[in-house]
């Protein structure tokens, strides 16, 4: 059961993160937690499953690939992270819960108000881009929000769907080694699957990265717009409503 669960939880959570590029790991957190794996063996194990399935994405979408945005992200994330240790540390999880909630409800709300409004898009300077790395990095050792702020950064980019995914795809495949670092620096790193099981569990994220990728072809630019929109706000909203827990 364990392992079904599981698998089943990593193909969509990563069917999702294939389609618009990020959230795969905030959806399989609670599917692992479900499962009894202790929270920081959770989130290592999300964030190795993370970057393991985002390598195909990689490959696969490299032409497509800003480097210089996407390097500035990475750079954003480094301090971000650091940052994040160190609030993690200091201030109590529902609070952080709801800031982050807060914020990146938020942002949902100024994207759709955007749509909306026909806004034009105005591209995004340095200084945003690195702002936004460094939210992903805070957000993503405390809160596993790491995909909302490079997310809301590209949409408002220009960037067309492709450029999208593939500048999210090696933005989580080379940041969450750094908060896999991170985290085994403060918290150590163990595991207590069976390897048979977390075999199963990343033939299936892989599976869904791929499943979501190839729809994520056929869709135009302004379905991809409306899914991340309907996303952001759902995550902020699911981040709210688990500070009552």
């Amino acid at each position: 059961m364990t392992l079904a669960i599981g698998a089943l939880g990593a193909f969509l959570a990563n069917a999702v993160g294939g389609l618009v590029g990020f959230a795969s790991s905030l959806l399989l957190l609670p599917v692992l937690l479900l499962l009894d794996v202790p929270l920081w063996d959770a989130v290592s194990l999300n964030l190795v499953l993370a970057i393991l399935t985002r390598l195909p994405s990689v490959i696969v979408l490299r032409s497509h690939v800003d480097v210089r945005r996407t390097g500035t992200l990475l750079a954003g994330s480094l301090p971000g992270i650091g940052v994040g240790v160190l609030v993690g540390g200091l201030v109590p999880e529902k609070a952080l819960e709801v800031a982050a909630g807060t914020l990146v409800l938020l942002s949902g709300l100024y994207l759709l108000r955007a749509r909306r409004s026909g806004l034009a898009t105005p591209g995004v300077s340095t200084t945003a881009t690195l702002l936004a790395g460094a939210s992903s990095g805070l957000l993503g050792v405390t809160t596993s929000l790491n995909g909302v702020p490079p997310a809301v950064l590209l949409s408002r980019s220009g960037a067309s769907v492709r450029t999208r995914l593939a500048d999210l795809s090696v933005f989580f495949a080379v940041g969450n080694c750094f908060t896999l670092l991170a985290i085994a620096a403060t918290h150590g790193l163990s595991t207590r699957q069976d390897s048979s099981v977390l075999a199963a569990w990343l033939l299936a994220g892989m599976l869904g990265n791929a499943f979501g990728l190839r729809l994520a072809h056929s869709l135009d630019e302004r379905r991809f717009e409306l899914l991340t929109i309907v996303l952001v706000l759902l995550s902020g909203i699911g981040a709210l409503v688990g500070t009552a827990r």
